[in-house]
């Protein structure tokens, strides 16, 4: 056991005052867009809803270029058959009441849970989705 005599204590000791770290690299990292599903809009609804009852009122609007008065754009028409068989996740309910409400997400949250309590909407079978009551859960 030569190795337990030795008094380590009297080594040359290592400095570190001239030891200086690398520049940090910049990481530049993807940036991942995840396509949130929007509900389509109450102006969408009723568009679709008047040209449902009389095709002559996508015609007008084509031939006059309306467009919305919120947004700007020409009002995109929707199935109507699509819509009644939907669900949603909270997420994208949350942020559709933060949008036609013009409220905090806060207070979009608390909406969402008086909705539930309410049973304005219920959970579908998946748990994290939910459907407008009186509609088909899909």
């Amino acid at each position: 056991m030569g190795l337990l005599s030795i008094d380590i204590t009297k080594g040359k000791r290592l400095s570190l005052r001239d030891v200086k770290l690398p520049a940090p690299e910049l990481r530049v990292e993807p940036v991942i867009i995840k396509k949130i599903e929007t509900p389509p809009t109450a102006e969408e609804i009723a568009y679709s809803r008047m040209v449902a009852i009389n095709p002559l009122v996508e015609e007008l609007v084509k031939g006059l270029d309306l467009v919305s008065c919120k947004t700007g754009q020409i009002i995109e028409k929707i199935d109507l058959k699509q819509l009644e068989e939907r669900s949603y996740s909270k997420e994208t309910l949350v942020n559709w009441i933060i949008r036609e409400a013009n409220v905090t997400r806060e207070r979009a949250e608390k909406g969402f849970i008086y909705m539930l309590e309410e049973a304005m909407i219920q959970e579908t079978i998946d748990p994290e989705l939910y459907y407008l009551t009186g509609s088909t859960p899909f």
